[in-house]
């Protein structure tokens, strides 16, 4: 397959998207990995319905197959928080950049909030976070469930007026589904195209790798009663380049020049992502302005006073632990007391939020917070020989 036969594929969800919807894939992420991988695809990314599952696993996975990883997400949006409408329009988003990767993070974390209507029927966004996202975020329209495919009149407004505005970083997003709903909407889109200059991009929504796979889909979906409208028409298969192009000639909704432009902006889009490195090395709070000092000087402490400690350390044991940056680690010992209502707090007897009384203590042992409720006998005999130093003596050394 020549190389300007491709295209990337974005608009992809895994069985992770279960997580937050009904029933909507059977396919594991690794088998999309492979199937991309043998096509000859350059880059690829997972946009599950309201998460980022599993990113960390995908992202190793897709860049060992010798790909491109693209953070993404079908995000929900909802016009406000005010009232618990269910609007829930999709939208595609994608990190352009590491730093698109935290505000991508940020936003899809605190969508799942339940206190203040984010979370209703799936995690959401807002329309005002959505305009308020940087250039590190790319936007896609999604599919017919977003804005242009079921908004009011205003949303839909509101929303032209922010792609229009961000159009270095917006697309429309145009589907192969032999489904009248969805030529309607590439012409729709088409037509706001010309008269916006807002790109067009060919998302194809893949939900199964294949045929047998949608069978799958199929038959879950059917023993939890769960059933889309006109979902019979749609092709939600993995498309090689060929297929998608046979797709578009078939459903006749665009010419082909558009059409093919719009595959041609998939890899447009990708050029755009700029692939991120994360740091993997081990990483201790700041508490002690000497941590070195401090540890070999609770190591002399204990070996003085403690009656289960070690008399005989070498010094090559100690220098092992300074190192391998371990010192803050064995260094810190503090207590961390818990409330009935679950804050967290230290040095007080008492809740400092609510002033409930302390219902359970932390403490390390063997590397482990554990609570004091969950020790043996031999454990609460060596915990109370101890030796605590105070928040703020800790906090001064």
């Amino acid at each position: 397959m020549a190389l300007s036969d491709q295209y990337t594929i974005y608009h992809l969800h895994s069985d992770l998207s279960n997580g937050v919807t009904n029933i909507d894939s059977v396919t594991k992420y690794g088998e999309y990995i492979a199937r991309a991988k043998e096509c000859g695809m350059k880059a690829l990314a997972f946009s599950e319905h309201g998460s980022v599952f599993e990113w960390w696993h995908k992202k190793k996975e897709i860049e060992a197959a010798g790909m491109k990883y693209i953070h993404a997400v079908e995000a929900y949006l909802t016009v406000g928080l005010d009232e618990k409408i269910r609007d829930n329009y999709h939208c595609v988003l994608i990190a352009k950049n590491y730093d698109g990767f935290l505000e991508l993070n940020k936003l899809i974390s605190g969508s799942f909030c339940r206190t203040d209507n984010h979370f209703y029927y799936v995690p959401r966004i807002t329309f005002a976070e959505l305009f308020n996202t940087s250039d590190n975020i790319i936007v896609t329209t999604a599919c017919i469930g977003g804005v242009f495919g079921k908004g009011e009149d205003r949303a839909q407004q509101m929303f032209l007026d922010f792609l229009e505005k961000n159009k270095h970083r917006c697309f429309l997003e145009v589907g192969h589904h032999i489904d009248d709903k969805q030529v309607v909407y590439n012409q729709k889109l088409f037509e706001l195209s010309k008269k916006t200059g807002i790109p067009l991009i060919a998302g194809t929504d893949t939900h199964v790798l294949n045929e047998e796979h949608e069978k799958g889909r199929s038959i879950l979906q059917a023993s939890k009663n769960i059933m889309f409208d006109g979902e019979e028409r749609w092709d939600l298969k993995f498309k090689t380049y060929d297929e998608l192009v046979s797709a578009y000639r078939k459903q006749k909704s665009l010419p082909e020049d558009v059409f093919m432009q719009a595959i041609a902006n998939t890899n447009a889009m990708a050029d755009m992502v700029e692939p991120f490195n994360l740091d993997q090395g081990t990483k201790y709070p700041h508490i002690y302005e000497n941590p070195e000092q401090t540890f070999y000087q609770k190591v002399q402490d204990a070996v003085e006073h403690h009656p289960y400690a070690l008399k005989n350390h070498s010094k090559e044991e100690l220098q092992d632990v300074i190192n391998e940056e371990f010192e803050v680690y064995f260094a810190f010992n503090t207590r961390i007391n818990e409330c009935k209502n679950h804050h967290g707090f230290i040095g007080t007897d008492h809740c400092p939020v609510c002033g409930e009384p302390v219902f359970d203590t932390y403490q390390r042992i063997v590397g482990y917070l554990v609570p004091s409720r969950a020790y043996s006998k031999d454990r609460f005999r060596e915990f109370n020989t101890r030796q605590w130093y105070s928040y703020a003596e800790a906090m001064s050394e």
